[in-house]
């Protein structure tokens, strides 16, 4: 089975990203296949919005630290073109031309929280929760995740999210402009669908216009390739990279 299938209804388009256990996490085959539905996405003048969800009670639990395709202790260069993987997918995903809205149940961390970001809107399960280990890892947040966290929350509550590894329950991203809507356990995917069926009542000119107007002035994604070199520099100076 595919990890990533699209159904089409209605101007709408969902995307679900399951791999079927691993918490979820983001190999370099599931990179791919998410860039892959985003392209084919971006070129189909049906779809009018598209939600992406993941795994039943679970989005993502972020970057998989376990995929060979990723990390080549051997080859620094390799793994730099390989974690730019994740870069280019949280770009394909910014840069769709239609309204965007994630489905959050469970978790959404890291690389998974960032994804979700990269996305116009997030609807949140009432027990689900976004978090931003990174920094406490020793390693910046990257793949564009960091302008567009400050742009979303402002500096102040942006570095108290990374710098103290803060759980961010349903109430909490909703309080600081995380998350757009909250809904009962279980009733996420439905919830973001009908928000996304809000959005492609309008017409597609005038919205995908509008959107790429608005976009236009919060470009987050200038320093992307920054933020992933100092990811790949303080994995590689980090004890654990050396054992």
């Amino acid at each position: 089975m595919s990890m990533v299938s699209i159904e089409r209804d209605k101007g709408v388009a969902v995307v679900r990203y399951d791999r079927g256990g691993k918490a979820n996490a983001l190999n370099l085959a599931a990179m791919d296949a998410l860039i892959d539905a985003a392209a084919e996405l971006a070129s189909d003048d049906q779809i009018r919005a598209v939600v992406l969800t993941g795994a039943p009670a679970l989005f993502s639990a972020g970057i998989d630290l376990k995929d060979p395709a990723l990390w080549n202790h051997d080859d620094p260069l390799a793994t730099q073109r390989a974690l730019a993987r994740g870069e280019v997918l949280c770009r394909a995903w910014g840069d769709l031309p239609q309204v965007t809205v994630a489905a959050i149940e469970g978790a959404a961390v890291g690389g998974g929280a960032v994804l979700a970001l990269a996305c116009d809107w997030r609807v949140l399960g009432a027990d689900a929760f976004l978090r931003l280990p990174e920094v406490r890892l020793g390693l910046p947040l990257a793949w564009g995740g960091l302008p567009r966290l400050a742009s979303l929350v402002g500096p102040a509550r942006a570095k108290r999210a990374l710098f103290t590894d803060l759980r961010l329950d349903a109430a909490t991203a909703e309080a600081w402009g995380l998350a757009d809507r909250i809904a009962p356990a279980g009733d996420v995917l439905r919830t973001a669908t009908e928000l996304a069926g809000e959005a492609a009542a309008c017409p597609t000119l005038a919205l995908r216009l509008t959107k790429r107007a608005i976009d236009a002035q919060f470009d987050a994604n200038r320093h992307a390739h920054a933020q992933t070199d100092q990811f790949l520099l303080c994995h590689l100076l980090s004890p654990a990279a050396a054992t």
